[in-house]
């Protein structure tokens, strides 16, 4: 009962371990060669664990055909297995010729036909002696042979495992790879040791098999973490099809390799995928977008809020948010771009934005926007003369057509005074019928240029019905830096001009009709 518990631990546990981490990764992606070559490959370690353990619980005179058929058959597919998954996930496979991969890795199948062929053993011991609870195989030019060669078939693994690791750029597959050689390289340590060392009595046989099951079950587990071999129907397909964001998988060379259903809706373009990204957005925005996506590959990290626009098939530009994040899909990095549609959130901000600075009725400026603008003028020490316009008779315009007709006259005001004064300065409503605005000199004669002012508002009048309805105003200026340099006392002094004006009345003020 001892013995049996002790091989079932030492034998039976690990090989059901193995046989369901197989069928684990199998279960991944079945269309995957790469799951296909892992789960083959963790399997047959599997088959090791499970015939030591038939070895252990069957007559001595069993070992020899349990290991030529089973262990040592197990042992060449492995072989096999690996270097044909290790070609695969690192893509040097692609650069073989044709004729020669996968088929030269499936070499070591040879001696398992010859051994069916011929019933011999050409890789491992047929002499076995019991020490103890174990069955120890004595070590032959076949066994020696067979474990030299795996060694160096080994060591050539993690060399190549090292030059891919230099090779690669992304940071997700060179953690990947660091990990499969410092495993690697512990493996081959073990192996080498108790590959040519029995300590009979002491340790089982072929101790080497279990540095080899610590090399499977880190290498499914490194695939798994890493996301080495995604499963691209499990991990997208709902993810895909039930987002109502913009999914989309860019490549190194920022080209779409895959879309989900809402990007046709954003884009209004339902065929994207081979085109490249910078194709849809807008010209301003395009080399800013294009080289933060290209420094991100660089980088490796993951991105959020990253603001844009793009440009959709109809040509309709339109606000969004990407957040991104890298994943590999069979052995492939990808930039992963979820693409949210702000449009309606930035119109709105542009609205509150504008409002903020404007007056709802005429869209002209405001207080706040002529403050901030007439201060930025003179922190940067341009001259100019500062104008406050009071509408006269506004009130009786209100009483006599009502406010509806109030209302258009303001705006038909607000545009005469705009067309006027904007390429010099600027105007601002700032009151009911108050209007504040500035000039900048710059060798222009202001009495000149507001005497003309005059004339262009005279010849402008609103026309209601049929009546031309005058725009008369009382006018009052101040002069920047030569009246004040401070804002609120040029104000002040406009002001009170504009009252004076108002009492003296206006030469080619018009009486209402």
């Amino acid at each position: 009962m001892r013995e049996l518990l002790i091989y079932i631990i030492l034998y039976i546990l690990p090989a059901a371990t193995l046989f369901y981490m197989a069928i684990d990764v199998f279960r991944q992606n079945k269309r995957s060669t790469a799951h296909i070559l892992l789960s083959a490959y963790v399997f047959c370690y599997g088959l090791l664990f499970f015939s030591e353990f038939l070895r252990h619980m069957t007559d001595l005179s069993y070992s020899p055909i349990l290991v030529t058929y089973l262990f040592g058959n197990a042992g060449l597919l492995i072989l096999a297995f690996s270097l044909h998954f290790v070609f695969k996930v690192t893509r040097i496979g692609d650069k073989l010729p044709r004729f020669l991969y996968p088929w030269v890795f499936y070499l070591p199948v040879v001696p398992i036909l010859l051994t069916f062929l011929f019933q011999n053993n050409y890789t491992n011991s047929s002499e076995f002696t019991k020490v103890g609870l174990f069955i120890y195989p004595e070590f032959n030019a076949s066994y020696l042979t067979t474990i030299t060669a795996g060694n160096i078939i080994h060591l050539g693994i993690i060399l190549l495992l090292v030059y891919v690791h230099k090779k690669i750029q992304a940071p997700l597959q060179k953690r990947t790879m660091k990990t499969l050689i410092v495993i690697a390289s512990l493996v081959l340590v073990w192996d080498a040791i108790f590959g040519y060392v029995q300590i009979r009595g002491v340790l089982p046989a072929y101790p080497y098999i279990f540095g080899g099951m610590i090399w499977a079950v880190s290498l499914s587990l490194a695939m798994k973490k890493f996301d080495f071999l995604a499963s691209y129907d499990r991990r997208y397909s709902m993810l895909y099809n039930l987002n109502p964001s913009t999914i989309l998988l860019l490549d190194e060379y920022c080209r779409i390799e895959s879309t989900n259903p809402a990007t046709a809706k954003l884009f209004r373009k339902n065929k994207m995928v081979g085109k490249k990204l910078e194709d849809y957005i807008a010209a301003p925005h395009r080399r800013e977008t294009m080289d933060f996506l290209q420094s991100v590959f660089e980088s490796g990290g993951k991105f959020t809020s990253l603001e844009t626009v793009i440009k959709a098939a109809n040509g309709k530009e339109r606000h969004v948010l990407m957040d991104g994040d890298f994943l590999i899909v069979d052995q492939n990095v990808y930039l992963m771009l979820i693409i949210r549609d702000i449009q309606v959130r930035k119109e709105a901000e542009q609205r509150a934005q504008f409002m903020a600075y404007h007056d709802a009725l005429t869209k002209l400026p405001n207080r706040i926007a002529f403050y901030e603008k007439a201060n930025e003028t003179m922190e940067k020490k341009v001259p100019f003369a500062l104008l406050i316009f009071d509408l006269d008779g506004f009130k009786g315009i209100n009483d006599t057509y009502g406010h509806q007709v109030g209302d258009e006259f303001l705006i038909h005001v607000s545009r005469v005074l705009e067309s006027i004064l904007s390429p010099h300065g600027m105007i601002a409503r700032v009151g009911g019928d108050e209007f504040y605005g500035y000039i900048r000199k710059g060798g222009l004669d202001v009495h000149e240029f507001l005497s003309d002012l005059g004339d262009e508002v005279d010849s402008r009048p609103f026309e209601h019905l049929g009546s031309d309805i005058p725009i008369r105003y009382s006018l009052g200026i101040s002069y920047f830096p030569e009246d004040h340099t401070h804002l609120e006392a040029l104000i002040t002094q406009a002001d009170h001009a504009m009252y004076e004006h108002k009492k003296r009345g206006r030469k080619s003020q018009k009486q209402l009709p």
